[in-house]
């Protein structure tokens, strides 16, 4: 079994192809600008949209930790139990569950309802998260089945996982959306909450035996995209050319903040989206040190 919060189709962003995405819960890395925070914990946690709410008072009968004040209605989240109640009385899909268990089988009945679009494309199945490591028997099997039935395979991972699973992964030949977040590990573990030498030394034992690698490059203004940050990443890349297949830079989106509204957190890094100024920034220091990378659109 795994834990599961989103199943979306017709991808084009992430890997070749027409994908299909299966975002997994759980995450060990809790970097400054998350993303998918809705992600991080493997259990579910309840997502409320107040903008869809009509504070019509219908979950405070099956809820004991809601009340609506000056007309808006608040939420207690330390007296939530994600009984899911309140998602059955609301008339206006305010409240949603992110995260439910499932099987393999069951995820992968609904890839396999679009081989047409990857067989006509090239795409395929992306497990993604979160991170697919951090469930790596479900991963596994999702990705066995797909193969199995003729699905290219992609997983998007911060690389923090046992070795085990990525020599696992690259036996079925999965295409490894690869991050690296900083290349220096202090500054790596100030930014999500881990070192970084064992990401490398997983990068380091795809690139060796020959696993089809993309690098990307999450770039997040003032955080890791100073010159040297940028120029160690270069220096990096430019020593391996030939062992991954491209790299690209993932600008900084604002997605994420509010997504952590809705599951009733803050975000800890709260910036506009990357500015084309701060793109063409980049792409510069990077053609500066001779190195070639693409922007993710």
């Amino acid at each position: 079994m795994g834990i599961i919060f989103n199943i979306q189709k017709f991808c084009i962003h992430d890997g070749d192809g027409i994908r299909t995405c299966v975002f997994l819960k759980g995450c060990p890395l809790r970097c400054l600008w998350c993303h998918n925070p809705e992600s991080l914990e493997r259990t579910p946690n309840l997502s409320f949209n107040k903008l869809k709410c009509s504070a019509c008072g219908r979950c405070l009968a099956v809820c004991p930790g809601r009340s609506i004040v000056d007309g808006e209605l608040k939420i207690e989240r330390e007296k939530c139990t994600r009984c899911g109640k309140c998602i059955e009385a609301c008339l206006n899909d305010a409240n949603e569950m992110m995260g439910r268990e499932v099987t393999a089988d069951e995820v992968f009945a609904e890839v396999i309802k679009d081989k047409i679009f990857y067989d006509t494309s090239g795409g395929g199945i992306t497990v993604t998260g979160g991170e697919p490591s951090y469930q790596p028997e479900f991963t596994l099997e999702l990705l066995r089945l797909s193969k199995d039935a003729g699905i290219t395979l992609a997983i998007e991972t911060c690389g923090i996982g046992k070795r085990d699973f990525y020599e696992k992964a690259a036996d079925l030949g999965a295409t490894f959306l690869f991050d690296i977040k900083c290349i220096d590990p202090a500054r790596h573990r100030e930014l999500t909450g881990v070192d970084n030498a064992h990401i490398m030394s997983n990068l380091s034992y795809l690139m060796d035996r020959g696993a089809d690698i993309i690098i990307r490059l999450p770039m997040i203004p003032d955080c890791n995209d100073r010159d040297e940050d940028i120029e160690k990443l270069c220096a990096f890349l430019n020593e391996n050319k030939g062992r991954y297949r491209y790299a690209e830079i993932m600008p900084y989106h604002t997605l994420g903040i509010g997504k952590a509204e809705k599951i009733g957190t803050t975000a800890q890094y709260v910036h506009d989206s990357a500015s084309d100024a701060e793109i063409s920034r980049w792409c510069e220091l990077f053609k500066s040190h001779g190195t070639d990378v693409r922007v993710s659109k």
